[in-house]
Parts: structure tokens; sequence; C-alpha cells
């Protein structure tokens, strides 16, 4: 018999969302400031918006989070909701 070779696993990518265009910022940043911030004036005193420069601050699993409820809302069309179903198919780990 021959040697018997060992593999090892392939380690797990990291996960991410690549935003391609300026549609797919805009998607995520209506999710997080519709679905992420709270919406009562009182409570939101010391949030603010979220704008683009703040993206690569925010923690991952609290965008896909906002995308997921966006996603499953009624305030979307079926192309909004194609497009952020893009986006979270995308960011799946491999």
């Amino acid at each position: 018999m021959g040697d018997i070779l060992q593999f090892s696993p392939k380690p797990p990518s990291p996960r991410n969302i690549t935003l391609v265009d300026h549609i797919d910022v805009a998607f995520c940043l209506w999710a997080i400031n519709m679905y992420g911030i709270p919406n009562d004036e009182e409570m939101r005193e010391d949030y603010g918006l979220v704008g683009p420069e703040d993206l690569s601050s925010l923690h991952l699993d609290f965008v896909i989070e906002c995308l997921e409820v966006a996603q499953d809302s009624d305030e979307l069309t079926d192309k909004g909701k194609s497009i952020i179903s893009t986006l979270l198919a995308n960011s799946r780990s491999e």
C-alpha cells in the first residue's frame, strides 16, 4: 500500500460584504438607518444618521442583521429586495 496523505481542512474565509457600487452602499445605509438605529427621537439623541464614511467602522453582523430585516420588510419593491438578497448572498462565508 501507498502512503496515506493527510489533508488539513481549508480554513473558513472571513465573512465580508462586497459593495460593488453606490447602489449597494445606498441600500446598506438605508437598511442601517431604517432598522439599525432607534427611530424614537429621544433614543436617537446620541446617534445621528450613518453615512458612507461610517460603514467600515460598523460590526459586520450588525450590518447583515439590518439587511435581513430590510429584506423581510414591506417598504421595498421586488427589485430592492433582489439587491439586498444579492448583498446577503455575497456575504456568506465559503
